[in-house]
């Protein structure tokens, strides 16, 4: 059985760009360099590879000389921040409410993390871990995703508060020893699972809402992660990796197969098996999500075209005849109004 290709949510890496415009640093050169197209970002929503996003963030604080960056720009983010997702985290009942939610769906959000809850006597752990190969370094991205879960304890015990454990994955960081926050915090690295230990007497502490939200809202805002949720099969996921890939123009299966932690040939036959081809697959997706577009009167066809990763809107014409005989306006006219 294919393995799935594992996505995130774009906002999981909004943090990391925002730390990007405040330093003054190229923010647009760093996307490149990770193959993330700047349209992916205009939609908070829209799912981006994780292991592009990882790519990103280690990258980052590679050449910014940022030691502690998963650390420090963590910090920075609060539960509300991850989109509709981090909305429902935040209005949780409990402590224990948001925990036992984010281990059920932590999927819907990003495929390629696993989240539990362990309760041990006095002690409680939220562990996290990534399903990601092992040769994919993810010190920056795991050291945020603690730093997450450290904030939400944070919404019960108060900013002050210093979590006694903190594990970690990764190897020894150096840089850890200069947060005055974590001063009495004992942190151990080399571990099976990212993991944060606190009181277990929190989780059942009520969380201090900031806002109202009614259940209608809640009820809407589930069906949409569930709707968009990253896929857990090989076709799906591909998909959806081809039609983030078509923002930065026509994706070469070079690209993709990377992504997907395969050689090109293995990609191929695992496509193959589903008795799929590269170029087909392209352009079902190019086709599906033009229709969806076209969908929607005010999106004009040349920000469709340029979706799609046409530079040219009249290739866009040409490709959409081929596929349905007619133009794409003449789609919209038809179907669409």
């Amino acid at each position: 059985m294919a393995p799935f290709i594992p996505l995130v949510r774009v906002n999981s890496i909004l943090p990391f760009v925002s730390f990007l415009g405040k330093i003054g640093a190229p923010t647009q050169r760093y996307l490149n360099r990770a193959r993330i197209p700047i349209l992916a970002l205009e939609n908070s929503e829209t799912l981006i590879p994780l292991y592009l996003a990882c790519q990103f963030i280690e990258d980052l604080a590679d050449h910014e000389g940022t030691r502690a960056l998963g650390i420090e720009v963590g910090l920075k983010t609060g539960v509300e921040q991850l989109g509709v997702y981090g909305w429902l985290l935040r209005h949780s009942l409990t402590l224990f409410d948001l925990f036992k939610f984010v281990e059920k769906t932590v999927r819907w959000y990003s495929s390629g993390d696993q989240v539990n809850l362990k309760i041990n006597g006095k002690k409680a752990w939220i562990c996290h871990r990534s399903t990601l190969p092992n040769d994919i370094v993810l010190c920056h991205q795991n050291h945020y995703a603690v730093m997450l879960y450290y904030k939400a304890i944070c919404l019960i015990a108060g900013p002050a508060w210093q979590p006694p454990e903190i594990h970690f994955v990764s190897k020894k960081h150096c840089g850890l020893k200069d947060i005055d926050l974590f001063s009495n915090t004992q942190f151990s690295f080399d571990q099976a699972t990212d993991a944060i230990c606190f009181p277990r007497e929190f989780l059942s502490r009520s969380l201090r809402h900031f806002n109202s939200y009614s259940d209608s809202q809640r009820h809407q805002d589930k069906k949409l992660l569930q709707v968009t949720a990253p896929a857990l099969d090989f076709p799906r996921s591909t998909q959806q990796v081809l039609r983030f890939l078509l923002r930065g123009g026509h994706p070469k299966i070079e690209l993709a197969a990377e992504i997907a932690g395969m050689s090109v040939r293995s990609f191929q036959r695992y496509l193959a098996a589903e008795g799929l081809t590269y170029v087909r697959m392209v352009e079902q997706v190019r086709f599906d999500t033009a229709v969806d577009y076209l969908e929607d009167p005010d999106i004009k066809i040349i920000e469709i075209s340029l979706e799609l990763g046409y530079q040219d809107p009249a290739n866009f014409t040409r490709a959409f005849k081929r596929w349905t005989g007619i133009s794409p306006q003449e789609y919209r006219e038809l179907h669409c109004t």
